[in-house]
């Protein structure tokens, strides 16, 4: 039917001006509604109205142009029947084929959502209301769309495009003249092919896939169709199907890469079909069976039965193997051959998957199996993937998925690996160590050490292939989680790591050893051994910030002024200034406090404090009022001299013994005397009586008696005075 299509366009389309960059329009399902996300390429106006069929969105200007060929990708038809672009308007149709209604709104300057929501709309709702001010269709409840039956391909006339006859129809058809496109001076030659489109116009629109409208004037006045006037069109629009895809001449049937090959289809690498549904042992003997045949030749559909058998069973090494015993010149060969590298976890020589993780198709998963070099999901067909992995047998799905997973987990595509993690899952029978392991670095990824920290470890104090890279991930999250590291482990570790110097996963038993030998508290050593795994400097700079001893600090954190800061312990520098502050190297603490972008006020301000600058410290703490706040602003007040406000500050963080203290400074003895403590109000009171024994009328004798009772009290209210002052304590490694 598509030649039929192709020419109608040539008939009616005319010419196509190439467009500028086209709004982008794409679709997800979600519970309750359906979304559109229009991506313009700067902000615009807009205006949403009813139309008899669903809705239309238009622009003051009408030039843009859509591209609406990811619009059903990932939606059915349930609410969205179609949409598409007014060639006249350049308005954007929505169709909608259910009782639900439209909530645009602009999500971001530039884009533009449109909600279909189940439902009726709510009152007043101004998108009910056609633009131009007619009648709209109600569509709270629109009637039910029965497709005529098709009619049979023998039914109808056929166009003969060798001798241009028509061959006779086996019944004859009746077309409707309203519906029938007309060509202005039909050559009779021609009428066989008016038939033909008739029919295939006709069979289109009982699928679903072609809706035609009424002829309409250059007004958009609807004519009647069997007096058309000079300018007027027959309307075509075709809505999406799956199964329909308009191409150019000479354009392949396959989906393409973007250097222009042709993606592999999914039936080239369908595992699953390469195998029975009986077990494996059943099938071991005829699937390598017959491999040579009469006169010791070579059997290609018993090898290719055998290589794809071993393929699927995840046996690497053995379909290369059997590849190079019978060499074989299926197409898929080369194919095979990159497979069976992937399987094995080796580098492929000559990768067959190259340019493909953006097809449409299984090929995408293989592509990106096979090339590490892959670091952005913009790059990846992502939902191609998920199909593909959840496509292929529970034993690959758990032989590949941790490497996939952590190929996701890397580029931070956290909700991927899920949906891959479940695909695992769900799955009956014992999963094994290797996706227990995945699980973990799942939780990790997701933010729940914890619960990584418990998956590992069982498996790590365990015996079997997985211990040892179970305990390299238990060793990380325990340093992550602030947790201390058996000697035991370190010990562990660092014999594992002698038994694969040289080996591939050298550099993470490396880096395990020296972030193990931190959290054990030997930073000395780890510090040491740091050039050896660069990578591990990040993790060992918050485990010394954490849990190292101040020995340790005062060893590693103290830099000479004519060395730069590690880079590596910016993401800990606040917090290792704040351990160097309670050290008393307050400019130590302001070095590293130079290495955080947004250093915080409250330690700028404990530096400041320490350094004697309390007019800074004011000023960075002016406007706080959290509660590590307070105590510095009235120890900067005190520092100024300004010792009573200090005391209301005291008072109100209801300290006492600072707050009289602070008034004794600003000899306010009179409050002392009145209100102050037990030991300050008789020290106090003694200083105030003699001023009074100054003005009393006794004698010379009388008030010499009376000074040496006074000098009595006095050095008793000095010994309670030095009673109440607190012992300094000593200081703790």
């Amino acid at each position: 039917m598509m030649r039929w299509f192709a020419l109608m366009l040539l008939f009616w389309a005319g010419p196509m001006p190439l467009l500028a960059a086209a709004v982008q329009v794409s679709a997800g399902e979600h519970a309750g509604f359906t979304r559109l996300v229009l991506q313009f390429d700067a902000p615009v106006s807009w205006t949403m109205g009813r139309t008899p069929d669903g809705y239309e969105l238009r622009l003051p200007e009408g030039s843009e142009q859509y591209n609406l060929s990811k619009a059903f990708d990932q939606i059915g038809t349930s609410r969205l029947a179609a949409i598409w672009a007014d060639p006249n308007s350049g308005a954007l149709h929505v169709g909608v084929a259910c009782a639900c209604y439209a909530m645009p709104f602009e999500f971001r300057p530039g884009i533009v959502v449109i909600d279909l929501h189940d439902g009726a709309p709510p009152k007043g709702s101004s998108f009910e209301h056609p633009l131009d001010g007619g009648a709209a269709a109600d569509l709270a409840a629109p009637p039910v769309i029965r497709p005529r039956t098709r009619p049979d391909k023998a039914t109808g006339p056929v166009y003969n495009w060798a001798n241009t006859t028509l061959v006779p129809p086996l019944q004859p058809v009746e077309s409707k003249p309203s519906l029938v496109p007309r060509l202005a001076n039909l050559d009779p030659q021609l009428e066989p092919l008016r038939q033909s489109l008739i029919v295939e116009l006709s069979r289109g629109a009982s699928d679903g896939i072609v809706d035609m409208a009424k002829p309409q004037a250059g007004n958009g006045a609807i004519v009647d169709a069997a007096t058309p006037a000079p300018n007027t069109a027959t309307q075509f629009r075709l809505s999406a199907a799956p199964d329909l895809v308009i191409r150019q001449k000479g354009q392949s049937n396959a989906p393409m890469t973007a250097q222009g090959a042709d993606c592999i289809s999914d039936d080239r690498l369908d595992l699953v079909a390469w195998a029975e549904n009986s077990p494996v042992a059943d099938q071991m003997g005829p699937a390598q069976s017959g491999l040579i045949g009469e006169f010791d030749r070579p059997d290609p559909a018993a090898i290719k039965r055998a290589i794809r058998f071993d393929l699927y069973l995840g046996f690497g090494a053995e379909a290369r193997a059997l590849m190079r015993s019978f060499p074989t010149a299926d197409p898929d060969s080369a194919l095979w051959q990159s497979m069976a590298h992937i399987l094995d976890d080796e580098p492929d020589p000559h990768p067959a998957f190259a340019g493909m993780a953006a097809c449409n198709t299984a090929a995408a998963l293989w592509a990106l199996l096979a090339d590490p070099a892959i670091q952005s999901v913009d790059t990846i067909a992502r939902s191609a993937i998920l199909r593909a992995f959840s496509a292929l047998p529970i034993h690959l799905r758990r032989h590949l998925g941790p490497a996939l997973i952590d190929r996701f987990l890397t580029m931070k595509e956290i909700s991927t690996a899920t949906a891959l993690h479940d695909a695992i899952l769900r799955a009956p029978g014992e999963s094994g160590p290797v996706v227990a392991m995945m699980q973990a670095n799942l939780d990790a990824a997701m933010g729940h050490p914890a619960v990584a920290e418990a998956r590992l470890e069982p498996l790590a104090n365990g015996s079997g292939p997985a211990t040892a890279t179970a305990l390299v991930a238990l060793v990380e999250q325990r340093a992550i989680l602030g947790q201390t590291v058996d000697f035991s482990q370190v010990k562990l570790l660092e014999g594992y790591l002698k038994e694969r110097r040289g080996g591939a996963d050298e550099a993470d038993f490396q880096h395990a050893v020296i972030v193990a030998q931190g959290a054990s508290g030997d930073f000395d050593t780890a510090f040491s051994g740091l050039p050896n795994a660069p990578d591990a400097a990040a993790l060992l700079w918050q485990t010394l910030a954490q849990t190292g001893s101040d020995s340790a600090v005062l060893a590693h954190a103290t830099v000479p002024d004519s060395d730069a800061l590690p880079q590596a312990a910016k993401p800990v520098a606040s917090l290792i200034a704040d351990r160097l502050i309670n050290l008393g190297l307050a400019a130590q603490a302001g070095r590293w406090l130079r290495l955080v972008d947004k250093p915080p006020p409250i330690l700028l301000a404990r530096v400041a404090l320490a350094q004697g600058d309390p007019q800074t410290t004011l000023t960075l703490l002016e406007g706080l009022e959290e509660p590590l706040a307070l105590p510095l602003r009235a120890e900067a007040l005190r520092q100024s001299g300004a010792d009573m406000a200090a005391a209301e500050v005291y008072a109100a963080l209801d300290m006492p013994d600072k707050r009289w203290n602070a008034v004794a400074r600003a000899r306010d003895w009179q409050a002392l005397a009145v209100q102050g403590s037990r030991a300050w109000k008789s020290a106090a009171e003694m200083l105030l009586a003699p001023q009074a024994a100054s003005q009393s009328p006794l004698g010379p004798l009388a008030r010499d008696e009376a000074l040496l009772s006074q000098s009595a009290a006095t050095r008793a209210a000095l010994a309670v005075l030095l009673d109440s002052v607190k012992s300094p304590t000593a200081a703790t490694q």
